[in-house]
């Protein structure tokens, strides 16, 4: 389809904070303190029974003996006592943020308010557990190289500090001329012994990174635009961040929650700063009285394939199928991009840690093979 391109004001391409729309703020949410695969198992059950004519507070009830004694039970039989004094689902579901967030409440009451919490329970399970394996697979991909990272510098600072010392006393009995490499090891070696603790400024480093990441929001943000520019790794970001942002939303406007508020919910399930930034500027184009596709693509977060696919959602009125589309599609290409991103650094960091080792053996064994080369000239 060919789209046609518009112009944007440029007053409304600026960056507007949250706290600067005025607009609802959600709530604050807490860390979840329960699995995530607590929530599929009570999303689907609960589905069920209700979908069996059961009363909310019965099912309450009977789900809260499915768990054994701990946080989860205590709170599915505080929201039935909620229930009991006459709150809707969602509200007692809402004071539990640790446990339920936006997302879950609000697909709730939109359940609630249209009759059909059986089914937006049953599409909410089946979002959440696509959510984990995409998380899962994430932190996969993250755990491999940093072990290797970890592994790498533990083996080369033994090296350094245990066995390259060794050889240094042998080499200095046997009063050998050594080579180049050897001496430049061999001063790195010293240095290192003498300076061990230098072996533990990563270290150090990445938890002044790790404090500065968590405590400063500016900080933050900067690191995630450098790594939206990084190669490969940018890409993948993009395409996780969108195909997040699609099916969040599609299944909240699927469930029947207004697209304000989806897009509120939506802000909090990303992970990206940029992309939470862009989805702040979309709200506010869209509550001024823009469309959805000129508001993502006024961003430069969206590519023309998800804008254009907005774009005709918006224009059937299939929004929320359109967006489900994207979501599925975008999901799939983070899945191949992530294997084919692992196959290539697998292999690449044990080259790179073999090489390493490998360039420390040679350096040792130089001189060595310059004493068994005289040896046999002088036989």
């Amino acid at each position: 389809m060919v789209r046609i391109q518009r112009k944007i004001p440029a007053a409304r391409r600026a960056t507007r904070s949250s706290k600067a729309r005025g607009g609802p703020v959600p709530r604050r949410q807490a860390k979840r303190k329960v699995q995530l695969k607590h929530l599929v198992r009570f999303s689907r059950l609960l589905a069920t029974l209700t979908q069996a004519g059961l009363p909310v507070l019965r099912n309450l009830h009977v789900l809260a003996g499915q768990w054994p004694e701990g946080k989860f039970r205590d709170t599915i039989e505080d929201t039935a006592a909620l229930v009991e004094e006459g709150q809707p689902l969602s509200d007692a579901l809402a004071q539990h943020p640790e446990v339920f967030d936006d997302l879950f409440v609000n697909m709730a009451r939109a359940g609630e308010a249209g009759g059909v919490l059986d089914q937006v329970l049953e599409r909410l399970a089946g979002f959440m557990e696509r959510a984990q394996g995409l998380r899962d697979r994430t932190r996969s991909a993250v755990a491999y190289p940093v072990v290797i990272l970890v592994v790498a510098v533990i083996v080369v600072g033994v090296l350094m500090t245990a066995v390259i010392p060794k050889f240094d006393e042998l080499f200095r009995e046997m009063d050998l001329t050594l080579p180049t490499p050897t001496k430049i090891l061999i001063g790195i070696s010293g240095f290192l012994s003498t300076h061990w603790y230098v072996l533990f400024l990563p270290f150090v480093a990445f938890g002044v990174w790790q404090f500065s990441y968590l405590r400063s929001f500016g900080f933050r943000h900067w690191n995630h635009r450098v790594w939206l520019r990084l190669p490969m790794i940018g890409g993948l970001i993009r395409t996780g961040q969108i195909s997040r942002f699609s099916t969040t939303f599609g299944t909240l406007v699927t469930s029947g929650v207004p697209h304000l508020q989806a897009f509120e919910i939506v802000r909090g399930a990303l992970t990206n700063e940029v992309y939470r930034d862009a989805i702040d500027e979309v709200a506010d184009e869209v509550r001024e009285g823009e469309s959805i596709a000129t508001a993502m693509e006024a961003t430069r977060c969206f590519d023309d394939v998800v804008v254009s696919m907005v774009e005709v959602g918006e224009e059937t009125g299939e929004i929320d199928r359109m967006c489900l589309r994207v979501g599925e599609s975008y999901e799939e290409n983070y899945n191949r991009v992530l294997d084919i991103t692992l196959k290539m650094l697998e292999p690449l960091l044990l080259v790179l840690m073999a090489a390493v080792v490998g360039m420390i053996a040679i350096s040792l064994f130089l001189p060595l093979f310059k004493l068994l080369a005289e040896f046999g000239q002088q036989a």
